[in-house]
């Protein structure tokens, strides 16, 4: 059987006022067997493009994009079945409550009306919308809103989901509800592609994570292989001052009004720690985490504008 997802220098230009600007430049990235695999970028990366492009939605200018051995680009009529998505801006029908929005879909989808009763429940009682089911649309709040469109997209049988920061405005717990959903779908050999700003997020769901600047991708694999490309293994954030142009040698600095993070190996922690007691400063040592992943990859912060 082919892969979920094979993408070969994509690359995708807008023309707004006579300027072009190059969206993707040449993406490349494999999604080798069914997994969740996280795409992390900053806003203008190319992770909303490449989803538009990938669920028909976008021509691109170049370059392939295989859906289990299907060139979407050439031939999207046969990954049409295959797919399901849930968009970045999308907005439920005021009037509708989750349940019809739910039940209707499917019937969109060709099932039967007994068949989407039973999906539409099925779904319900996954993303804990009891509660919610049969209240309108335009009553609900904003998070509550997002979890109509999030199960509608897991209504459909799929076998690749790609899912465009579903868990944007929900709360903590209904974030855990999804990500319980996503994983679920997991064990069910389905694909999961997902992009999201939230690291804590991609660090509990990915099996792979897919770091893209630019238009481009910047690294792929498991946290740990990510990891292994960052020179230091090691985390100090200690108050202003206390680290200081003396220690720069010993890994990279990094500032702002309040706090000083050194990236350094685990042996300078003893020295930091002296000297914080002395000064009675504060200071948090930890290993490197999927944010200081991403800012050694990319060179700034994903929530930098």
């Amino acid at each position: 059987m082919s892969i979920p997802l094979l993408v070969k220098d994509l690359v995708k230009v807008y023309s707004v006022k006579g300027k072009n600007t190059k969206a993707l430049d040449g993406l490349s990235l494999t999604c080798s067997r069914p997994m969740i695999l996280s795409l992390l970028g900053r806003n203008g990366s190319g992770k909303t493009t490449f989803v538009k492009i990938a669920t028909g939605q976008l021509l691109a200018d170049s370059g392939k994009l295989e859906i289990f051995g299907h060139n979407v680009i050439e031939s999207p009529g046969e990954v049409r079945n295959m797919i399901s998505l849930v968009p970045q801006e999308c907005r439920p029908w005021g009037h509708l409550t989750p349940r019809e929005h739910i039940y209707h879909y499917q019937r969109i989808l060709g099932n039967t009306r007994e068949g989407s009763k039973d999906r539409t429940q099925y779904v319900a009682d996954m993303l804990n919308l009891g509660s919610i089911m049969d209240t309108e649309a335009v009553n609900l709040s904003g998070g509550q809103r997002q979890l109509i469109i999030v199960g509608m997209a897991l209504s459909a049988e799929a076998e690749i989901y790609f899912l465009d920061e579903p868990t944007i405005g929900l709360d903590i717990i209904t974030r855990k509800n999804v990500w319980n959903a996503i994983n679920h779908y997991k064990k069910m050999n389905r694909t999961i592609i997902l992009t999201t700003h939230y690291l804590d997020e991609a660090a509990a769901l990915s099996d792979e994570i897919a770091v893209v600047s630019r238009g481009k991708l910047v690294a792929q694999g498991t946290l740990a292989q990510l990891r292994e490309k960052v020179e230091y293994n090691t985390r100090i954030k200690t108050t202003k001052g206390l680290i200081g142009d003396s220690l720069k040698g010993h890994g990279r600095l990094l500032q702002d009004e309040e706090y000083e993070i050194l990236y350094t190996d685990d042996s300078m922690v003893e020295e930091i720690i002296l000297s914080a007691g002395l000064l009675k400063s504060h200071v948090e040592i930890s290993p490197i985490g999927l944010e200081d992943v991403f800012i050694s990859l990319v060179g700034e912060s994903i929530d930098e504008d």
